[in-house]
């Protein structure tokens, strides 16, 4: 669930954009992608930043980083910037419409990022392992969000279980930056609560590091 305000964009420019307002104002789905970048405009639900992430997971989208948006109407604005791993052309057609399906409770999510985990599992020997899960968070990073700071193994569908256990504690993702360190991701969610502000309760804290750990 997205709550109301702004967020980074993610693409580095102004977020959201006059003509992103308009056409969000419509009121109806929207699911585009355009070079990097997929832009979805829906009903704003709760799950709805993890089921889109699962959607790009399972075809190969990394995610960069992302924003998001919703107006008074409760219509939420998503933008991803994305990499692929299976090559340079990304297949918006059979992507957007993994997404439609992710939406729509079509696909089983959770069963599909496990078959895709196990048959693209790292195959290549290594001495190197992947740092233990761990949750950081940060209260003064940003002036209207609580910054989460996750590192954890490097996984299909790493972002999916991330964000969906920020849903699980009814925090709205406003922006996420994503990047790889070695076998690790280093995630960044700035969050607020269901009355847009930041988390400053403790025990809400704690609990979000225990759902976050154990979806890892």
């Amino acid at each position: 669930m997205l709550g109301g305000g702004h967020g980074a964009s993610s693409s580095g420019g102004g977020f959201p954009t006059a003509e992103q307002l308009v056409r969000l104002g419509e009121g109806r789905r929207i699911i585009e992608g355009l070079d990097d970048e997929l832009t979805v405009m829906a009903p704003d639900r709760s799950g709805l930043f993890s089921r889109v992430a699962a959607a790009l997971s399972l075809n190969g989208l990394d995610v960069l980083a992302a924003a998001a948006h919703t107006d008074d109407a409760g219509m939420a604005l998503e933008t991803y910037r994305v990499e692929s791993s299976l090559g340079p052309v990304i297949p918006w057609d059979r992507v957007i419409g993994d997404v439609e399906k992710a939406l729509d409770g079509k696909l089983a999510l959770e069963a599909r990022l496990r078959e895709r985990a196990r048959v693209y599992a790292r195959r290549e020997p290594t001495l190197a392992a992947p740092s233990a899960p761990s949750v950081t968070f940060d209260n003064e990073l940003s002036d209207t969000a609580t910054v989460v700071e996750v590192r954890a193994p490097d996984e299909i569908g790493v972002l999916y279980r991330i964000t969906r256990a920020i849903a699980e504690l009814d925090l709205d993702i406003r922006s996420a930056k994503v990047q790889s360190i070695d076998l690790d991701v280093l995630d960044s969610f700035y969050v607020r609560d269901r009355h847009g502000a930041k988390v400053s309760d403790s025990d809400h804290l704690r609990e979000l590091e225990r759902a976050i750990l154990a979806a890892l």
